[in-house]
């Protein structure tokens, strides 16, 4: 992928599915602005690394680990992968949890101890806690990175991870990709994503007001297809419209709304993260709803405002005052890019990243390890 920083050899993994680009596709199409930089990619640039993907499944896999993965799933044909070509790696990255802890737990079963790094999406999910609480593969995985720090504070008081195994990297996002262009015309708003999202709640809250909201849910991929059905079917009010948009269109809506809605379910992740960390980047208040696990990212009345799950007319009543209030969305809108500039880079993230992944294998520290994101 690139010139390593270090003469040790790292691998990969990722999640796979049919049809993903390659890296070097994915690379391109970046350097060309035509979508956001992959944060996968530019760690393996940054570290020399193979990347474990559908390319690599299809093209450089062994024949059990390829078989495995066309006739079982791609997760386990990667874990196997992993598994049985580890050896050649002197640290390997788990960037999906449905790899990394059956990995880990493969590890402990053969009672082979490699340097195994997981970044997390969602540890106290029922299959993830059941491998870190009741199998214990933690003590096969040097370093668990979180963006949430509710998972990792579930995963040191419910789940056993010794906290210093605990890393909470703030969530990035390619600052370059997603930049202020001030377009934004009449009462457009919109909400972006599929994961946790509570769009039901936010149709009851604008059905009747004077503002035209946008939802989007994927680039036409099968969940996105799916969630727009379900959506349909339930009623979407007739200001309200639901579509797919791949990266530039999506970058275009965003510039073209006054502000950006994030409904989400009361979860213990922090759905809609993704999103909110996008539309602060893109210099756009946001109103977000405050969840058990989305805590980390923004700070009520400054960068946008929270609202109560499930809560329709608080949402409106927000939704109302920042289109009333046009100088506080862009009070805050400012105020996001400013955060997104100083904690939130993509750039920073995968310098913060390569050195964990670097690091000495099980070493130990006191304390949950925050990630000082910066440019």
């Amino acid at each position: 992928m690139g010139q390593s920083l270090s003469a040790d050899r790292a691998l990969i993994v990722v999640a796979s599915y049919p049809g993903q680009p390659s890296c070097p596709e994915l690379a391109r199409q970046a350097d060309a602005d035509e979508r956001p930089r992959k944060d996968y990619v530019e760690l393996a640039r940054v570290l020399g690394a193979d990347v474990l993907d559908d390319q690599y499944l299809e093209t450089r896999a062994m024949p059990l680990a390829r078989t495995i993965a066309r006739r079982v799933s791609r997760a386990d044909g990667q874990v196997l992968e992993a598994f049985l070509r580890g050896g050649r790696y002197d640290h390997i990255c788990a960037w999906v949890d449905r790899v990394g802890l059956p990995l880990a737990f493969l590890h402990k079963l053969a009672r082979i101890r490699r340097d195994l790094v997981l970044i997390s999406s969602w540890l106290s999910a029922p299959r993830q806690a059941f491998l870190l609480r009741n199998l214990r593969v933690h003590t096969h995985l040097r370093a668990i990175v979180s963006y949430s720090s509710q998972q990792n504070e579930i995963a040191a008081t419910r789940l056993g991870v010794p906290r210093h195994k605990l890393h909470q990297a703030l969530q990035p996002v390619d600052e370059r990709f997603w930049r202020p262009e001030h377009t934004a015309s009449g009462n457009l708003i919109c909400s972006v994503g599929i994961s946790g999202r509570d769009y039901e709640t936010l149709f009851r809250a604008v059905r009747g007001l004077d503002v035209e909201a946008h939802v989007a849910v994927g680039s036409g991929d099968l969940p996105g297809r799916v969630l727009q059905k379900r959506l349909e079917r339930a009623g979407v009010p007739p200001n309200a419209r639901v579509g797919h948009y791949r990266p530039l269109e999506l970058r275009r809506l965003y510039s073209s709304a006054r502000f950006v809605v994030v409904p989400v379910r009361d979860m213990e992740y922090d759905a809609g993260v993704t999103v909110l960390a996008e539309a602060m980047s893109m210099g756009k208040a946001v109103i977000v709803t405050r969840t058990r696990g989305q805590v980390d990212l923004m700070q009520d009345g400054v960068q946008g405002i929270y609202v109560p799950p499930g809560d329709p007319r608080a949402l409106r009543a927000a939704i109302e005052q920042l289109i009333a209030n046009p100088a506080e969305a862009d009070r805050m809108g400012r105020a996001g890019r400013a955060l997104v500039e100083q904690r939130h880079t993509l750039t920073g993230y995968v310098r913060q990243l390569a050195e964990i992944v670097r690091s000495e294998p099980f070493a130990a520290s006191a304390g949950l390890r925050g990630l000082p994101i910066s440019p």
